[in-house]
């Protein structure tokens, strides 16, 4: 079989890494990280600084190796060493690919990677999330996976997004192991495969039995998980036993106050068909007070959260009962409009 050796350039900025789209051959529209052959002479460097300002007229610094990735193609076998890389000078500028994205953590799987640059998925998670690479490679090729079939506001963007948020607020908490908050993220609502209504129960059982976990965690660490996920849901009755249970309870909220509305009265129309809109006004009122309002059951446990000046700014709509019912009829009329 033809033999292919070529570089790649994984180009890190601000938490995002740098794609381009091709624009020819039986790979047209699939997604890869920029580079191109190497030339006879050239160390896997000096190609990749060549190729980077033949393609998008840029300087970069090379920090290091980050994987050679060997893959077999129907034509050719590919040997492709892979950098990591930041912008030194220029503008980047596409002269080659037809489009291109700053991708971050959440957004990686949203794009078709070419078979040989999906690889790489799992070693740049790890280092955008400054996590275990191995571990990175299970969560990402193993858990998340498992959103898949949950309901749609539970898939895999669901999972990304609360790993994400709380990894930036586990920031301010340096005594916390990323690799745990990471593992609680990702792990805290498997127990949707089971049930709705006790899910994070579920999902605690499903962590104490993932025998795989014990590679990189004790088992007291691996209790400490499970507490976690048993923890993370608002209507707890009870206090997150550990800052990473309030880490993932935290992340597990995002509290946009018109689409906590929108929701609230979505969910009625799904779930009480037979009711008529008053009804349904009086419901919503019921659910935003009891659970958002002063005194309501939700709690913030992480004060750096941006969610208390968006929980504010809830409690100050709910608190107006004309505001709020503005918001209620675009959402009511929206969502019948949307069913019908």
């Amino acid at each position: 079989m033809k033999r292919i050796e070529v570089v790649a350039a994984v180009i890190r900025r601000e938490g995002c890494v740098f794609a381009t789209q091709r624009g020819y051959g039986n790979f047209k529209d699939w997604w890869e990280f920029p580079g191109g052959k190497m030339e006879a002479g050239e160390s896997p460097e000096e190609a990749l600084r060549r190729e980077i300002h033949e393609e998008l007229s840029a300087e970069i610094s090379i920090e290091r190796l980050l994987d050679t990735v060997e893959w077999d193609y129907p034509e050719f076998h590919l040997t492709m060493h892979c950098f990591l890389c930041t912008l030194e000078g220029g503008k980047l500028q596409l002269l080659e690919h037809e489009a291109a994205r700053w991708l971050s953590y959440e957004e990686l799987h949203d794009v078709r990677w070419l078979p040989a640059d999906n690889g790489l998925l799992p070693l740049i998670t790890a280092d955008l999330l400054e996590v275990d690479p191995e571990l990175a490679g299970f969560i990402e090729t193993e858990i998340i996976p498992r959103y898949a079939s949950f309901d749609k506001a539970h898939r895999e963007d669901h999972a990304r997004a609360v790993v994400r948020r709380a990894l930036t607020l586990a920031v301010h908490y340096p005594e916390a192991s990323r690799d745990i908050v990471y593992a609680a993220a990702a792990c805290h609502d498997l127990g949707l495969s089971a049930d709705r209504a006790t899910h994070h129960i579920h999902s605690g059982i499903i962590i104490r039995n993932m025998e795989q976990l014990g590679r990189w965690f004790s088992q007291e660490e691996i209790e400490t998980i499970a507490q976690a996920a048993e923890d993370h849901r608002a209507s707890s009755d009870h206090e997150p036993r550990s800052i990473y249970g309030r880490l993932v309870a935290e992340a597990d909220r995002l509290i946009e106050p018109e689409l906590i509305i929108r929701r609230t009265v979505q969910f009625g129309l799904s779930h009480y068909p037979q009711l008529r809109k008053e009804e349904h006004w009086k419901r919503t009122l019921e659910h935003l007070h009891e659970k958002y309002h002063y005194g309501g059951y939700l709690k913030l446990w992480i004060p750096e959260s941006p969610n208390a000046d968006k929980l504010e700014e809830l409690r100050r709509i709910i608190s107006d009962e004309a505001l709020l019912r503005s918001y209620f009829e675009e959402a009511y009329e929206s969502s019948r409009l949307a069913d019908d």
